[in-house]
């Protein structure tokens, strides 16, 4: 199976940042695009213009102009109205904001490595289990092998934590240690 790759070339914009420069028929697509977005939008100009003009001459030139011009006001006016109580109502009725996450007191840094085999929701058992702990992932980082992951995480625990109840997380999660976890601050 042959794979061919469009090569771009680098180019020097005004503001001295390099982007790179589309192929040529990915630009001819983005013109055709343009253009064909810019035809939709004067369409809608013109059409906004018509309509405007026929609305006008109807109020001018109608017997009923000003009963015309009377009913749009009333009905733009319920509008407003409507849409002013409507969104009151549900102001009221919105959800409560969260709960603040309680106090776990003090807390240290955690650097800990873990290989898993790389799966959909593969992650869902430890994340529950450090969850309840009260122990909050700062960063992780994923690094892909041939038969799963090692996974770099950074938590803030409860200061009360051993490296030996984060390595039971861990591994009740279905993870596996790679190193013991290391206090970083």
């Amino acid at each position: 199976m042959e794979h061919t790759e469009h090569q771009t070339t680098t180019v020097r914009t005004s503001s001295e940042q390099l982007t790179p420069a589309l192929p040529r028929a990915q630009r001819r697509g983005a013109r055709t695009h343009r253009w064909r977005r810019d035809t939709v939008e004067l369409a809608a100009v013109f059409l906004s213009v018509t309509a405007a003009d026929l609305v006008a001459k109807v109020v001018v030139h109608g017997p009923d102009g000003p009963v015309v011009l009377a009913t749009s006001a009333v009905a733009l006016l319920a509008t407003a109205l409507f849409h002013t109580w409507w969104s009151h109502r549900h102001r009221l009725h919105a959800p409560p904001p969260p709960s603040p996450l309680p106090d776990v007191g003090p807390t240290a840094l955690w650097r800990v490595r873990t290989t898993t085999r790389n799966s959909p929701a593969g992650l869902a058992p430890v994340c529950t289990a450090f969850a309840e702990r009260q122990v909050a992932i700062v960063s992780m980082q994923s690094h892909p092998l041939q038969h799963g992951t090692v996974d770099e995480f950074f938590l803030r625990a409860p200061h009360t934590l051993t490296p030996t109840d984060l390595a039971t997380l861990i591994t009740t999660g279905g993870h596996h240690l790679l190193d013991t976890p290391v206090r970083v601050g």
